[in-house]
């Protein structure tokens, strides 16, 4: 919230300039005679990084008020080895137009005629400290900035009467970093958990939710992989969700969450019907769809001041990310994308205005328009969802194969070692070593190879070659416990060789399978 002096400082009126005539402001007079020093942080954010303002300094600095001055000292490259102190003597008198934001404090100065008002722009350590500062500062402002000011002024008090409590964001966060704590309980991996354990924790697994498990289309919004996942998710939405909560009120701002949030989850089975996804990005995602579409309706009487801003942050934020999500793997941009757009429709219809009299005749009707509404969309999305294609529902077999594999397989090659030892070290005869591969070894390889050549994959899949090598690797393993077996039971050389060029087979396959791996990676 911008936060500033008004009402006793001197409006100046020429083309949103200060006539300055060399008179001290009351404001500076009054300063503490004793010099006051604040460390800060100069520049401001442009596309993410930090650049210099109008008077060139950036980074880590200090603020000093001595006398009727104000001495700015810092550095004006951001090269820690090629760092020039600078120190900027600045009368008071020549300050106005003083702010703050959050941490964050600005400034201009009043230079000659020709020029421009300069920006001083810096964040302070504390709010505290902030405030302290502000009040050291001339409280004279020009007549745009007054006008401006008030604004906001104005539409900030009519937001914190309308919603004077946030409670939704705080306890989403909490329930996220609860749920992230319980798997990491649970053993799933704190940095980067393997997908297979956060499919047993509820993600979006594409061949379980639409094979019967539609409830992972929401658990899959409080399930996240691993704790930078968590904490820049978590970040965003307690930075920006408190605002638009307040804007919208707290029921319709989790209703607006969580519609958006499973429209994100069914975008992106739409798009990778295959796809292993979780996190709250589209449901966040969908609460700044649901904020472009409360700024951009007039009706709605949000100032033009916020309103652009606003808007012009969405569309920033967006842009960005699916920018960032097209550069990077493993991003999940359809999410984004459906959450965005369902929570800018659905925004529309829950949107009331920033007036208490307004909102009265904005209740239960309203209110129940935007249910239907977001019911309607949701069931558009779940249609094709419900009646995939045959070649959908072979790519989602063939998915679930692979993750009974993992563990099946490491499960039946520790059995078959085990016996191996247990043979060579006089543990176990011959003979019970071939009906212990018989009962326990061939059959899981026998089931594995059903489960893997089962689904009829396309020779144009990507995951056709995958398929291939795979049966080849189980089916060498399978000829060769199975040849094995009635080799020894048999005593029959020649099966054994054939058990031999079994396991030469499943090698090589299993060789190609590693070559791909390390392609992929």
């Amino acid at each position: 919230m911008s936060q500033g002096k008004q009402g006793h400082g001197e409006i100046m009126r020429n083309d949103d300039r200060v006539a300055t005539g060399g008179e001290t402001i009351a404001a500076a007079s009054a300063v503490q005679e004793k010099t006051s020093s604040y460390r800060v942080n100069f520049g401001q954010k442009s596309n993410g990084l930090k650049r210099p303002l109008d008077l060139g300094l950036i980074g880590r600095g200090q603020i000093t008020i001595d006398g009727d001055d104000i001495v700015l000292s810092g550095s004006r490259s951001r090269f820690a080895l090629s760092r020039n102190a600078e120190h900027i003597r600045i009368p008071l008198s020549k300050v106005l137009n003083a702010e703050r934001v959050g941490l964050e404090l600005k400034f201009r100065i009043d230079g000659s005629s020709e020029s421009p008002l300069q920006l001083v722009q810096f964040k302070m350590a504390s709010v505290a400290q902030a405030n302290q500062l502000l009040q050291q500062l001339p409280s004279r402002q020009t007549e745009a900035f007054a006008q401006r000011h008030a604004v906001l002024q104005e539409y900030h008090a009519r937001l914190l009467e309308l919603s004077p409590l946030a409670p939704v964001t705080p306890i989403l966060v909490a329930i996220n970093v609860l749920v992230f704590i319980v798997m990491c309980v649970g053993g799933v991996g704190f940095f980067a958990p393997d997908g297979a354990q956060v499919v047993h924790w509820g993600s979006d697994f594409g061949p379980l939710t639409m094979g019967g498990q539609w409830w992972r289309l929401f658990t899959s919004l409080f399930v996240h992989f691993g704790i930078l996942h968590l904490a820049l998710n978590m970040f965003v939405l307690l930075s920006s969700g408190i605002v638009i909560e307040r804007l919208f009120g707290s029921v319709r701002f989790l209703l607006l969450y969580l519609c958006a949030g499973l429209a994100g989850s069914m975008a992106s089975l739409l798009w990778n019907p295959v796809v292993n996804s979780a996190g709250a990005s589209g449901a966040i995602f969908g609460i700044f769809g649901g904020l472009l579409a409360f700024v951009v309706n007039p009706r709605n009487d949000v100032p033009a001041a916020v309103m652009s801003e606003q808007r012009n942050r969405v569309l920033f934020f967006a842009l960005y990310n699916l920018a960032f999500g097209s550069a990077h793997g493993g991003i999940d941009n359809a999410a984004h994308v459906g959450g965005l757009i369902g929570g800018f429709l659905i925004g529309l219809l829950l949107a009331r205005p920033l007036r208490k009299e307004s909102r009265a005749s904005f209740g239960a009707g309203q209110f129940s328009i935007g249910l239907v509404g977001a019911a309607a969309l949701c069931a558009l999305m779940s249609w094709p969802l419900l009646h995939p294609s045959e070649s959908v529902r072979a790519r989602q077999q063939f998915q679930l194969a692979l993750l009974d594999f993992g563990p099946q397989e490491k499960q039946v090659t520790t059995e078959a070692n085990g016996a191996l030892e247990k043979a060579r070290s006089g543990g176990l005869s011959g003979q019970a070593y071939a009906n212990l591969l018989q009962r326990d070894v061939v059959p899981i390889w026998e089931r594995l190879y059903q489960e893997v050549s089962a689904p009829k994959l396309a020779p144009d899949d990507s995951q056709f070659a995958l398929q291939q090598q795979l049966v080849r690797f189980i089916d060498g393993r399978r000829r060769t416990y199975r040849l094995m077996a009635q080799a020894i039971l048999q005593n029959d050389q020649a099966l054994m060789e054939q058990a031999t060029a079994a396991r030469a087979d499943a090698d090589a396959a299993l060789a190609e399978l590693n070559k791909m791996k390390r392609g992929k990676s």
